[in-house]
């Protein structure tokens, strides 16, 4: 169900071995489905747990009554008279109908329908008469048996006490109201669930007619406001069309003055300027352009580079004698090294030429600086001189304007006059007219049954959400396992076979294993060590003494439990064997079985004793060890494969099997030491244990020495957990 992680040019020695798997990036749909048949107690669990919680707490609560009016936007309103309303009707666009929803929710129009209620009905929505639940008592309690009760508040005023209850009431009243529109119409739907089914009725009724009488009074008081407005605003303007009248006949009597000049005189002098002005501007820009552009290579690509655009006899000359250089040291070059005397000269030069170029680049940069700012002089004093000739044009045409402006304010303060007292007329003629944009269609009755809680459907609900909320955690963990959970996964991202699947054993240590084996030898984890011998020493199709070396990834994946049980198989099968405890840096089987060894495999490795003499034959075990007294680092360190090789050799000559513990590969490089001198290597992944990112760094580092892995061994299985099918074995009696 997961991509492989190993392929095959990763491990090259190991072939194409897919076709052991399947193609690694389908689903095993019946894989899949065991899994979930594994787990179908968690997800009948979820259903239960779900749906009785849900049950029981919908159940508990107290039931709900709900009751609903409508309203609804009308957009048709009758035309009586033809001039443009002071308040225009709503146009019901979704935008509109969700402004009127909020109006609704509004606390300005709670607290209206609020006031307008009979005292019975606001003591019954008052949250200050309704009892303290249990919670608020228990809380309570415990907050005056602990001395953490606030102190009694100060008795309020009147008008404190009153602005606190309109806002309680009003928060209660909120927390039963739900507005919100039909789909694909008008209607406003407004929604009171209460305790009570008088309430609920009443309520909903209360607050729509509420609603249309505010729209009403609210359209009247606009229109009645806009009237007083426009008529102070009438006479304002009746004063200003008088004194604009006034101005002109004033200003008709002052224009007789004659102004010195004339007009054609300045004119034509105003359009000279500005044929020199736009003369000046593409000269100013031209030598800006020029300018900017050499300092922008200069700053964005370096001096070299500006140089390179820039021509001026001194700069060629410069660039002929770099030129000759460079070829004179390239010359040089072929038959000496840097630091001879002639190519240093000519380095030198090379620099002395390069800060030439620079100096002259300088120059030229100055030089195109200064035609940039006499440019830009000549540009302000025409701009000065044109603004001149401007100010006298308009002084000389002012009267002529200015008169005309006069005529045209006039005639406009009169349109305006005339306009707005049009517009008066018509607004106190609309003051008697106005009509709300909304109307009740559907008056809320009084509900007969209460609408919540429906335990039942709440509770199915829950139970399949609880399901389905498990069943996806379920498959999640399925499709996204980091571990290997079955022989196929492994086979199918490492390509290699899986010789055995050893189940899971609750042993205190390997002693304890060894003794379990001993009494129960064809128990379902001894038929699996026995088929591990068997896939071994059917690898190579023959049956000599071999060298077996047990890898993993990282400590604590059972391989010394499983070296030593499948030691006791191949003794007990009539095999001499010995078992090698490589993990020098950890060695813990003499601290495990109490042995008494005078000299170890640690003193061999020193010096300081014979092969023979650190073999170790333990009288509780049916093989012989070669291992440490105790953890030996120092002794670690001198392992090399050159002085393992012909130690293992002689140890095959005299055993039919040797089995050696090797270290975790990721951990130190005393695995792969211990890799180049055996026949067979077996790699151990722990189930639901080992990240398969940790086995494929080790497969790698052995692929990297060329050292090809026999099999896999998938140890520690959890046979009721695990999705294989074959994970779980049987036994029987000899």
């Amino acid at each position: 169900m997961n991509s492989r992680i190993f392929p095959s040019e990763t491990l090259p020695f190991l072939g194409d071995r897919r076709g052991r798997g399947g193609d690694p990036d389908t689903i095993d749909i019946r894989a899949l489905a065991r899994t979930f048949w594994k787990r179908r107690w968690w997800i009948l669990a979820a259903m239960l747990v779900c749906g009785i919680a849900t049950y029981l707490a919908v159940g508990a609560g107290a039931p709900v009554y709900t009751a609903q009016s409508k309203v609804i936007l009308d957009p048709r309103k009758a035309q009586i008279i033809t001039a443009v309303e002071v308040v225009a009707d709503l146009d019901p666009s979704e935008q509109i109908v969700n402004g009127e929803i909020a109006t609704l929710r509004s606390n300005l129009l709670l607290e209206e329908v609020i006031a307008d209620l009979p005292p019975e009905v606001i003591d019954e929505i008052d949250p200050a008469n309704a009892p303290p639940g249990a919670l608020d008592t228990l809380i309570g309690g415990a907050k005056e048996r602990l001395g953490l009760a606030p102190p009694p508040a100060a008795e309020p005023s009147a008008a404190d006490a009153e602005d606190q209850r309109v806002r309680r009431l009003t928060w209660a009243v909120r927390q039963m109201l739900t507005v919100f529109s039909e789909s694909d119409s008008y209607v406003i739907v407004i929604r009171i669930e209460a305790g009570a089914p008088v309430l609920a009725a009443t309520l909903a009724n209360a607050i729509s007619e509420e609603y249309i009488r505010l729209q009403l009074d609210g359209r009247r008081d606009a229109v009645g406001q806009a009237t007083t407005y426009l008529e102070e605003r009438l006479e304002t303007l009746r004063g200003q069309v008088e004194a604009a009248e006034a101005a002109v006949a004033r200003y008709r009597a002052e224009s007789l003055v004659t102004d010195g000049g004339t007009l054609d005189a300045a004119s034509q002098q105003l359009a000279s300027l500005n044929g020199q002005l736009i003369e000046a501007r593409a000269a100013r820009v031209e030598a800006e352009a020029r300018y900017r552009q050499l300092v922008s290579v200069v700053e964005s690509e370096g001096r070299v580079a500006a140089a390179r655009i820039v021509t001026t006899p001194v700069i060629e000359t410069l660039r002929d004698q770099q030129l000759a250089l460079r070829q004179q040291d390239a010359e040089w070059a072929q038959s000496f090294d840097a630091d001879h005397p002639r190519r240093v000269a000519i380095r030198n030069e090379l620099n002395q030429i390069e800060s030439d170029i620079g100096s002259e680049l300088d120059k030229v940069l100055q030089v195109r600086r200064s035609d940039f700012e006499i440019a830009q002089l000549r540009e302000t004093s025409l701009l000065e001189s044109i603004a001149g000739t401007e100010s006298r044009v308009l002084s000389i045409t002012q009267n002529n304007l200015d008169l005309r402006q006069l005529e045209r304010e006039a005639d406009a303060a009169r349109q305006t006059y005339e306009s707005l007292l049009t517009r008066v007329t018509e607004t106190r003629t609309q003051e008697q007219l106005q009509q709300p944009d909304a109307k009740l269609i559907e008056r809320a009755t009084v509900p007969g049954a209460p609408s919540a809680p429906r335990p039942k459907l709440m509770a199915a609900l829950a139970a399949t959400v609880g399901a389905m909320v498990m069943a996806a955690w379920v498959f999640f963990n399925e499709m996204t396992a980091t571990t290997f959970r079955t022989a196929r996964e492994v086979e199918t991202e490492t390509g290699l076979p899986v010789l055995s699947s050893i189940p899971v054993e609750r042993w205190r240590n390997p002693r304890a294993g060894l003794a379990a084996l001993r009494a129960s030898p064809y128990g379902a984890y001894g038929e699996r060590i026995r088929q591990l011998r068997t896939a071994i020493l059917m690898r190579d199709g023959k049956d000599t003494a071999r060298s077996i070396l047990i890898l993993s990834s990282a400590p604590g994946e059972g391989k010394t439990t499983t070296t030593l049980a499948l030691a006791e198989m191949s003794a007990l099968a009539g095999k001499s064997v010995i078992v090698i405890d490589a993990d020098l840096r950890r060695s813990s089987l003499q601290k495990a079985f109490g042995w008494k060894m005078e000299t170890d495999f640690a003193d061999f490795i020193q010096g300081n004793a014979t092969l023979s003499d650190a073999i170790y034959v333990p009288d509780d075990a049916g093989f012989d060890v070669l291992a440490a007294n105790g953890p030996r680092a120092d002794a670690a360190e001198e392992l090399s494969a050159t002085w393992l090789q012909p130690v293992v050799d002689e140890l095959k000559r005299v055993y039919d099997v040797v089995l050696i513990d090797a270290p975790a590969v990721l951990a130190v490089s005393d695995a792969l030491i211990l890799a180049q001198v055996v026949d067979t290597r077996v790699y151990m992944v722990r189930w639901d244990s080992t990240p398969r990112a940790a086995v494929a760094q080790g497969l790698a580092k052995l692929a990297e020495l060329r050292l090809p892995v026999s099999g896999m061994v998938l140890n520690k299985v959890d046979a009721r957990r695990s999705p294989d099918p074959y994970a779980e074995g049987y036994t029987y009696e000899a």
